[in-house]
């Protein structure tokens, strides 16, 4: 049955890429995809198929860059995006009347479960990091994210007051988080903290890759160099000094280096580059990914999860303290290093990419774990997880109404 599905993610690239392979999968198996998001990623949502339907708000990028992640700087983004909600709403109400959507598909925002509970349908929650519960707590992940904080509270009154404009009770989860009856999870079980203690309501199904974002021009350096890609991602970008470091610690031939700067470095502040190094703001990074020897990364779980997809090494060194949990993982399960960004030199750097570069037991890890993420099945399972939890929610509601 031909069902539409409503996707509704905070619009930032690490919540969004990790569904388009899924979006992509529903929309081939004959469904329509609607999607919430923002004007700037408007297009990667259209190449997957899905029908975009704009926000008009995306995260203030420009001052975190060079921020330390808290619980502070997490509730302030929470308050741009409830307020672009409560503006929404009544637009986004007119163009998906009840009964013109069968589920919302919600990564931990607001605006998925309001929808859900106003339009009457169930809702399905994506996660594209660390699932959460008794063993695995979001205060050990964001320090400080304690619902007895100023700014929790404060942000938990302006979101009770929003749900009771529609007649809803507030969300247990101030996040709009996990909790229903199928989440579906980015990674693979075996890279979840305490994997074995998520029930089955949670599909582990991995990364996938999507189509369209296969192609590129980019190609490998033509005399075999090994690569080495170098990216902090998209949000805490603003950090020259890390980048300097890099381009100091790489300045012989025996690396290609292909790094990411972002948006606030200039590379040209960099000084004078050997011909072995490719800087840019933005690189293709899986095209890269496909030829890298070593990625040095800011250990984001959706860059972290490419890189295992391609059986690339990680160096990580994470810029706030959900990427140092993520590093950790990597470290525990043999896939790669940390380095503590605050004290990083030329000299550390260089040695954990040759160390990991030449490390059989890490190839071997990370032939262990593709083999986990290809079992995971990817967005194949995500979209048979969510047919089959659609038909048993409708065949429930067709019992129910017989019973009433």
């Amino acid at each position: 049955m031909r069902r539409h599905l409503l996707f509704v993610t905070p619009p930032a690239p690490g919540h969004v890429h990790p569904t388009l392979a899924l979006v992509e999968r529903l929309v081939a198996r004959g469904h329509r995809v609607s999607y919430v998001t923002s004007p700037a990623l408007r297009p990667a949502v259209t190449a997957a198929g899905a029908s975009a339907v704009d926000l008009n708000w995306e995260p203030e990028t420009g001052a975190l860059a060079g921020a330390e992640f808290s619980v502070e700087t997490l509730v302030a983004t929470m308050w741009g995006y409830l307020n672009a909600v409560a503006s929404a709403m009544p637009t986004l109400l007119s163009r998906f009347e009840r009964g013109a959507v069968d589920v919302v598909c919600s990564d931990a925002v607001v605006l998925g479960p309001l929808l859900a509970g106003v339009l009457g349908v169930p809702m399905v929650s994506l996660l594209p990091n660390f699932a959460t519960n008794e063993h695995v707590r979001l205060a050990e992940i964001v320090p400080g994210f304690d619902p007895a904080h100023p700014a929790l509270r404060e942000y938990g009154g302006r979101l009770a007051a929003l749900f009771a404009e529609y007649g809803l009770p507030a969300p247990a989860d101030p996040t709009g988080g996990q909790g229903t009856g199928l989440t579906l999870v980015f990674l693979p079980r075996e890279f979840q903290i305490a994997g074995d203690s998520f029930d089955d309501t949670y599909r582990f199904i991995g990364p996938s890759i999507p189509r369209y974002a296969r192609a590129s021009d980019w190609v490998p350096p033509r005399d075999g160099e090994p690569v080495v890609l170098v990216s902090l991602g998209t949000a805490f970008t603003n950090r020259p000094q890390f980048f300097a470091t890099c381009v100091e610690a790489f300045r012989d031939p025996d690396w290609h280096v292909v790094m990411a700067v972002g948006e606030h470095v200039d590379p040209g502040t960099l000084g004078p580059l050997p011909a072995s190094m490719e800087i840019a703001s933005r690189v293709p990074q899986l095209a890269v990914l496909r030829h890298a020897t070593v990625f040095v990364s800011h250990a984001g779980m959706g860059s972290t999860m490419e890189s295992l997809y391609h059986q690339v090494p990680l160096v990580a060194v994470p810029q706030a303290r959900e990427q140092v949990v993520n590093a950790r993982r990597v470290v525990e399960l043999g896939l790669g290093r940390c380095l503590d960004a605050a004290a990083l030199t030329a000299e550390q750097l260089r040695e954990a990419v040759d160390q990991v570069a030449a490390d059989p037991a890490i190839r071997d890890n990370l032939a262990t774990m593709k083999k986990a993420l290809d079992a995971a099945g990817g967005a194949n399972a995500g979209a048979e997880a969510l047919e089959r939890y659609l038909a048993r929610s409708h065949e429930d509601s067709a019992t129910g109404q017989r019973l009433s």
